[in-house]
């Protein structure tokens, strides 16, 4: 970052990103970007953003208490597949070469997006079903490495 202009940037991506948020958005559509327009390498304002997003997952726990009430038994069930995946997914990050990292990340964004469009008709399979089938491993492991490796792509 070189001086007072990025400062402003971030300093409104900010405000924005957090707007975003208290709408249900994903702020690191407007975080990761304006780290990248400051002039921080993708690899590094991925891991900036992935610690500026740990500050949102108390709120986000304690808004969520109302839809979590009566999961706990599901939750010790998929919380640490989630864990394990989360790990890994940062165990590839931090073995990854920065420029590897920068060219990968388009084809992530892609993945992400391609998964928030495919929501609707797997939450909709699911009410249909009951009951987690092979698809919710799968797809929480999957997911869990993602979110590890490339935190800009998650919520929060």
């Amino acid at each position: 970052m070189t001086g007072l202009g990025d400062v402003a940037l971030l300093a409104a991506a900010g405000v924005l990103a957090g707007v975003v948020g208290t709408a249900g958005g994903i702020t690191s559509l407007i975080s990761y970007p304006a780290l990248l327009a400051a002039g921080l390498p993708a690899l590094a304002a991925n891991v900036a953003n992935i610690v500026a997003i740990v500050a949102c997952w108390p709120g986000s726990a304690l808004a969520s208490q109302p839809e979590l009430r009566g999961k706990g038994p599901w939750l010790r069930r998929w919380v640490p597949l989630s864990a394990l995946g989360g790990a890994a997914g940062s165990a590839l990050l931090l073995s990854t070469p920065s420029d590897v990292f920068a060219r990968v990340v388009p084809f992530l964004v892609a993945a992400g997006s391609l998964a928030l469009l495919a929501q609707p008709r797997l939450a909709v399979r699911h009410e249909r079903r009951g009951s987690p089938d092979a698809v919710l491993p799968l797809g929480l492991t999957a997911l869990s490495v993602y979110n590890g490796y490339f935190g800009a792509g998650v919520g929060g």
